[in-house]
């Protein structure tokens, strides 16, 4: 069996799985908890957070402190621009993991944990969608190097203190794990709605799947908290061969991120504001695609807010901007990125965790970007993710990408969907 095959196989499984737990919801969704003599037919294995995992191993979780996952993600994509000529694809992530938590295993408080994360990646046609070409980011936040690699691994401790809470991870991290992120922003399936792509450049942070030595501390108190990352500047390429462990040109130049966050409230409707930036020493001196310049330097900005809540109190409907700015055109071949969207909190009544989003990002390429790409690009998303059950969810989605090419007048279009499965 070939690996197009495979990878359709068990996106095939995993819409199977996916279907016959919708009936199970459904019957217990007819119920509604209102009639006594009503009982609830779904399997319980379908009402965890994990398949199989948090069940089989809960009592070694509570004696050990060790707690692993397995994560699985199927996609298919087709650029349908073209009318009966569609370009397709199909790819697989594999994520597997564990923490361990050192008190409960040494019966000691205060020892911290470890945490250990790895993925095998595989896709068909290369990674390619066709012709389609964008320089603000890629259709899936999965899609990497057809590849097995190890991620992070990292030590970390927390401290409560009258001052504040403080804490750090310390080991082979990476930068787009503790910066840039937002809720509402995450529910997208577009890369530039995760690492923003202004900010985080492929050649000097390998965006969202290479990760690298470093050190980030955490500190927060009462509504107020602040993130300070040190990395390794000369990160590995994000290519088949480096396994994650492309340490060549270690600290030849470092990169420091920092991050101010703000949770508030407007009335009863929650809200957050988030304020960063980045440094990197020697752009000149990566080892791969070096940029012609001393340094460089990024900033951005992000709000979300609730709009209107449900009779709970929680979201229902909420929206959310960020801003990315690299100010040197000489170190970034976009100046200005900004995405906005809406999160449509359990549009359907019966439904309660799912989300409907549309999102829209655009960046301003530089001039000297402009021979490749047009001077401004648009993206446009909407997707819907039906969480069938806590551990297994489905999402369609659909993309439209304007001026994607550098000669592009028009638009290219993408449709596309998940399964993720919690094991």
């Amino acid at each position: 069996m070939n690996k197009t095959k495979q990878i359709i196989t068990a996106t095939i499984c995993g819409i199977s799985l996916i279907a016959s737990s919708v009936f199970a919801q459904d019957a217990k969704c007819a119920c509604g908890g209102k009639d006594a003599n009503c009982q609830d037919k779904t399997p319980e294995w379908l009402k965890r957070d994990s398949l199989f995992l948090s069940s089989a191993t809960e009592s070694l979780t509570e004696k050990t402190g060790f707690a692993p996952s397995i994560v699985w993600t199927g996609e298919g994509w087709a650029d349908v621009s073209r009318g009966s000529n569609i370009e397709s694809m199909f790819d697989s992530l594999f994520t597997l993991g564990f923490e361990q938590d050192l008190s409960v295993a040494t019966k000691s408080n205060g020892l911290g944990r470890i945490g250990v994360s790895a993925f095998y990646y595989t896709q068909t046609n290369d990674g390619a969608l066709g012709d389609l070409d964008s320089s603000q980011g890629c259709w899936s936040n999965i899609v990497a190097g057809d590849m097995a690699r190890v991620f992070e691994i990292y030590y970390a401790n927390d401290f409560e203190t009258k001052i504040g809470d403080f804490g750090f991870r310390v080991g082979q991290l990476a930068a787009d794990e503790d910066f840039m992120g937002m809720d509402y922003s995450d529910t997208f399936l577009n890369s530039s709605f995760g690492a923003i792509p202004n900010v985080a450049p492929a050649q000097l942070f390998s965006q969202y799947n290479v990760a690298t030595l470093g050190l980030v501390v955490y500190y927060a108190y009462e509504n107020f908290d602040a993130t300070f990352g040190i990395y390794n500047g000369n990160i590995g390429q994000d290519i088949s061969s480096n396994n994650g462990f492309d340490y060549s040109h270690t600290f030849d130049t470092i990169a420091v991120w920092y991050q101010l966050g703000y949770n508030y409230k407007i009335g009863e409707l929650d809200g957050r504001v988030m304020f960063g930036g980045n440094y990197h020493s020697s752009p000149d001196k990566i080892n791969f695609d070096q940029i012609d310049a001393n340094s460089f330097y990024s900033f951005y900005f992000g709000v979300q807010q609730a709009l209107i809540n449900d009779a709970e109190g929680n979201a229902k409907f909420g929206a959310f901007a960020r801003i990315g700015w690299a100010p040197d055109s000489k170190s970034s071949d976009q100046n200005f990125y900004a995405d906005f969207g809406f999160n449509w909190f359990a549009p359907i009544p019966t439904r309660t965790d799912d989300v409907f989003a549309i999102g829209v990002s655009v960046v301003e390429n530089e001039r000297s970007a402009r021979t490749e790409y047009a001077h401004y690009e648009g993206t446009l998303e909407a997707t819907y993710r039906f969480q069938i059950t806590p551990a297994i969810s489905f999402q369609p989605d659909m993309q439209i990408y304007l001026n994607p090419n550098d000669d592009a007048k028009g638009s290219a279009y993408v449709v596309g969907a998940r399964v993720e499965v919690i094991f």
